[in-house]
């Protein structure tokens, strides 16, 4: 594959357009000529690999004859939201800054032999090495065409990766692991339309059919698939309204726990989007719960909620997917569960990609 860098310049102005920031391309090490591409266009740190799984399907795909290009594009996507969870020790390192946080640039972004060969044991990741994965894949489906240009758009105010893609007749960019919104890691698990594709240009409406078909029969709305999961339950006859919340509540941690295998991070997600849809954002509060691996490593903590419903409190544990009444006393009782505010590390621990 012969890279047009003008047309991953185009992607990345139309990008830029579009979220209003500004964004650097990343092109695979490998790729590497020891020139100068400018200030917005770097090499990666690390370098671009996929697992064997995944190159089987790279393979079989490159074969298949009958698939149009984006419709093998969007199953690569596919494969990688079932076949990988969010990092959740990740956010063990966000930092207050200022009115907003941030994450450490180097988790994931600057890796070695050691935090690869760690990774391999458990299915765990983050922007970063999903997003290398992704860019490695489809460009070695079409590494004998030079219609189809790949690259990573590295947003480096939120130490984000997402992968781009530029052709003759359209241009895209993918995104499995938006912090900001529940991530096409959870959504397709879940059955809903992928929303971390977005069309950018696209002339012949190429794009548009395919990704349509790809979204045929799924629902977009998160909260009316689960309702409908929870319609499929049945009730239990009339209960009070705070008994009915409660086990509306549960019945859909449930559902995204034990039905769509869906994570603890995307299990956090859904519960905030449903939560803030139906009661509103301030009957929630964002709690960290120390969950530890292992005795010789750094602890990991992860998000759980606090709702208020009728005046009472409940922790929305999405680790044990359990509810129960919370008593803020009990924050000084145990150091399992801490205020948001509470939790600081420092951006210079050592972590291993355990």
């Amino acid at each position: 594959m012969k890279l047009d860098i003008d047309k991953l310049i185009r992607l990345k102005g139309l990008a830029d357009s579009a979220s209003g920031r500004n964004y650097k391309i990343v092109l695979e090490p490998e790729d590497r000529k020891g020139e100068s591409l400018g200030e917005d266009i770097v090499y990666d740190k690390a370098e671009w690999k996929i697992t064997d799984t995944l190159r089987k399907l790279v393979v079989n795909l490159a074969n298949n004859e009958s698939m149009s290009d984006e419709e093998k594009i969007f199953l690569i996507y596919k494969k990688l939201c079932y076949g990988y969870v969010y990092d959740d020790n990740l956010i063990s390192y966000i930092q207050k800054d200022g009115d907003g946080f941030t994450v450490p640039d180097w988790y994931g972004r600057d890796v070695g032999e050691e935090w690869e060969r760690n990774r391999e044991d458990h299915n765990r990741r983050v922007c970063y090495e999903v997003s290398r994965y992704l860019a490695k894949a489809v460009s070695d489906l079409f590494q004998n065409s030079d219609d189809v240009n790949v690259c990573i758009l590295w947003d480096e105010g939120l130490t984000h990766y997402f992968v781009g893609i530029a052709t003759d007749e359209y241009s895209m960019t993918l995104d499995l692991d938006d912090f900001n919104n529940i991530k096409d890691m959870t959504r397709i698990k879940a059955g809903l339309t992928a929303q971390g594709i977005v069309i950018l240009e696209d002339k012949n409406d190429k794009l548009k059919k395919a990704l349509n078909e790809f979204n045929k029969d799924k629902q977009e709305s998160a909260i009316k698939r689960v309702e409908v999961e929870i319609e499929n339950l049945g009730t239990k006859g009339a209960r009070e309204p705070l008994e009915a919340r409660i086990e509306y509540l549960q019945n859909a941690m449930n559902i995204l726990s034990k039905k769509f295998g869906i994570d603890s991070q995307g299990v956090f997600e859904y519960m905030k989007e449903i939560i803030d849809v139906t009661m509103g954002p301030r009957a929630r509060e964002k709690v960290w719960k120390k969950v530890s691996d292992r005795e010789d490593a750094p602890a990991r903590y992860i998000r759980c909620l606090l709702v208020s419903v009728d005046d009472e409190t409940y922790m929305m544990d999405v680790d044990s997917v359990s509810l129960s009444k919370f008593d803020r006393g009990d924050f000084e009782k145990s150091d399992v569960f801490l205020p948001y505010k509470k939790l600081h590390r420092e951006d210079t621990e050592e972590y291993d990609g355990m």
